[in-house]
């Protein structure tokens, strides 16, 4: 999981779209994944709960429980899953329960979601992933 998510935060877009169980490629294209990386910011990962099972028919499953913070259009959301992964000479994700998620906008006084303790519209490090600009004035 935390690879997948640096993956995001570095718009890898090729590991991402690899990481894919190969039954999930074909409904996770690389434009989709990449239109998201491209319009959020990732600023934080917990991950809550993993469990590791091996299955007779299946090889080894797993899952792994996370929340996982971002910036959209200037507001912090939150997603909350329960990923599902599978083995097979690697770990794939396979898919997801989503349960629902917050939403809370940042205004251009408040304390930057990053951690970098700057106000929102002096802090660069919420720009868009990968991305370099100047600071917003």
């Amino acid at each position: 999981m935390r690879s997948r998510y640096s993956a995001y935060c570095s718009k890898n877009i090729e590991y991402i779209f690899q990481s894919y169980h190969p039954e999930q490629r074909e409904a996770n294209s690389k434009a989709q994944i990449e239109e998201f990386a491209d319009t959020v910011h990732f600023v934080g990962l917990t991950i809550s709960d993993w469990s590791q099972s091996q299955a007779p028919l299946h090889g080894d499953s797993g899952s792994v429980s996370f929340v996982a913070r971002y910036i959209f259009s200037n507001k912090l959301e939150t997603l909350t899953e329960k990923s599902r992964f599978t083995l097979n000479d690697r770990w794939y994700y396979y898919d997801g329960e989503i349960a629902a998620s917050t939403v809370l906008n940042i205004g251009r006084n408040d304390r930057c979601p990053c951690g970098s303790g700057k106000k929102f519209k002096q802090c660069i490090v919420h720009l868009l992933s990968g991305s370099i600009l100047t600071t917003p004035s």
